[in-house]
């Protein structure tokens, strides 16, 4: 018998492909509680509601998904459009009629950005995030990055430290040049659906669209630098990457990263609030999370204009 549900939630970037005419998508990958699947040159995540919000999500009650990702296999078809989504395999189907939307740009704009207290979390969340156990990746450079600290040497971190320092250079003195090497020599860096270097250049151009008026000493917008790693990074790395990259250009990020952006705006003290949120980031993926953060820290300071 089929199985129809009502979706929990979804990401508004994702509604346009809901209300086209039915077409076919194909499952791509399934994980514990989450399923990506692929659907016209983008992807989109089926989440359990024990997950955070993604940028191209939907959410469904975690009872159907440990149901449904059990059923699933790579290559099996799927049909979206007209306010549904069919997978006729497994005879499931959900909706989005009346299902709530969630905005995955943080209204960066409603609030008031204090230049000072932002640099004074930063440098909190760079010793935050150098204190850590950390996981493969990239966010052991931030100690030799930020806080003139060594470190022992990998092939990685040997690929990836140059790129870093000129990319966060290029991003200040707006050389388009410059940020287009250090993006070819991030992109694709490292294992995984989403290498570490991609989820820095993600964390980096998050910041670059949402905040580069507010924060950035000389006021200028850098919008153009977040859509120039996307374009130059995409066909360097894998499918979920730079689909992911694409929405981080026009500031469109998971919930726990647009929670965390927006706590920089709390007062001083505040800072606990701000390490809770960060936690949050952490925890997503065995090293994405930590990468992620290494890329905001990057951007806040590349905007500060305070890079060696």
């Amino acid at each position: 018998m089929a199985v129809s549900l009502i979706a929990v939630d979804y990401s508004r970037p994702i509604q346009q492909i809901f209300l086209q005419e039915p077409r076919t998508g194909t499952v791509h990958s399934i994980f514990n509680k989450a399923a990506n699947i692929t659907f016209d040159g983008t992807m989109l995540a089926l989440l359990s509601d024990e997950l955070p919000r993604m940028p191209n999500s939907v959410r469904l009650r975690s009872d159907a998904t440990d149901k449904l990702f059990l059923n699933l296999k790579p290559g099996m078809e799927v049909y979206i459009g007209n306010d549904e989504l069919v997978i006729p395999t497994c005879n499931y189907s959900f909706h989005l009629a009346q299902t709530p939307l969630w905005e995955p740009r943080p209204d960066v704009n409603s609030y008031s950005w204090n230049r000072e207290t932002v640099e004074q979390h930063t440098r909190l969340l760079t010793q935050f995030l150098a204190k850590k156990q950390h996981q493969d990746g990239l966010a052991p450079l931030v100690g030799p990055l930020f806080l003139e600290q060594p470190h022992q040497e990998t092939p990685l971190s040997r690929m990836a430290m140059p790129n870093l320092r000129l990319l966060a250079q290029a991003s200040w003195q707006q050389n388009i040049a410059g940020i287009e090497e250090a993006t070819r020599g991030l992109a694709g860096l490292g294992p995984g659906l989403t290498p570490s270097g991609d989820d820095v250049l993600g964390g980096f151009a998050a910041i670059m669209a949402l905040l580069s008026i507010q924060l950035s000493t000389d006021s200028r917008s850098r919008n153009h630098i977040a859509s120039k790693i996307a374009a130059v990074a995409k066909p360097r790395t894998t499918m979920l990457s730079g689909i992911l990259l694409e929405f981080a250009s026009r500031g469109e990020v998971s919930e726990q990263l647009g929670t965390l952006l927006l706590t920089l705006m709390l007062p001083a003290e505040e800072i606990e609030t701000v390490l809770n949120a960060a936690n949050h980031v952490l925890a997503f993926g065995a090293s994405s999370g930590e990468d992620t953060l290494l890329g905001i820290l990057l951007g806040l300071r590349a905007l500060e204009g305070k890079i060696n």
